[in-house]
């Protein structure tokens, strides 16, 4: 099958590259594979202590989820009939929660390369527990394939950085 087969088979044919990239950017951002190893960088280049990774890891975390509720009824325009707090301060909490987690391991990350691998596993598990079905729609390929890319370069930054300690 010709790859324009494909991406026509799948009636991405009226799509424009901007659409496709919005579409890719939304799958990685949907992805707590990324939150995770977002907040780890933050924790790994930006803080110098455990209190200081809490605090950012916290505050980058409710500021992402914050927007991405703001995107998500920017693309859909869909408005709840009633809106919950509960739920919505349940997502703050938890992401703060991760957030704040995921930066101390970034911070710990500095000491402690192994830590590193974290982030693959996230990414590879998730690859397997959807299995096959991601890899039959074009906009999930890209994005499988980011994702792999990402674990790579992270496998490989480890490596480095193992060998440069040593």
């Amino acid at each position: 099958m010709d790859v324009r087969d494909l991406w026509s088979h799948h009636q991405l044919k009226d799509e424009s590259i901007f659409e496709m990239i919005l579409f890719i950017l939304g799958g990685l951002m949907n992805n707590l594979a990324i939150w995770f190893l977002l907040s780890m960088i933050l924790g790994y280049k930006f803080c110098n202590s455990l209190r200081c990774s809490v605090i950012n890891g916290g505050y980058f975390a409710v500021f992402a989820i914050v927007l991405y509720f703001i995107f998500s009824y920017l693309i859909t325009m869909d408005v709840q009939p009633v809106f919950n707090w509960v739920v919505f301060l349940s997502w703050i909490v938890v992401s703060a929660v991760g957030g704040a987690i995921g930066s101390i391991v970034g911070f710990l990350a500095q000491r402690y390369n192994i830590l590193w691998g974290i982030p693959i596993a996230f990414i590879i598990l998730q690859l397997i527990r959807y299995g096959k079905s991601i890899w039959h729609q074009p906009i999930s390929i890209v994005t499988n394939i980011i994702l792999l890319t990402v674990a790579f370069g992270l496998l490989i930054f480890s490596i480095a950085k193992a060998h440069k300690r040593h």
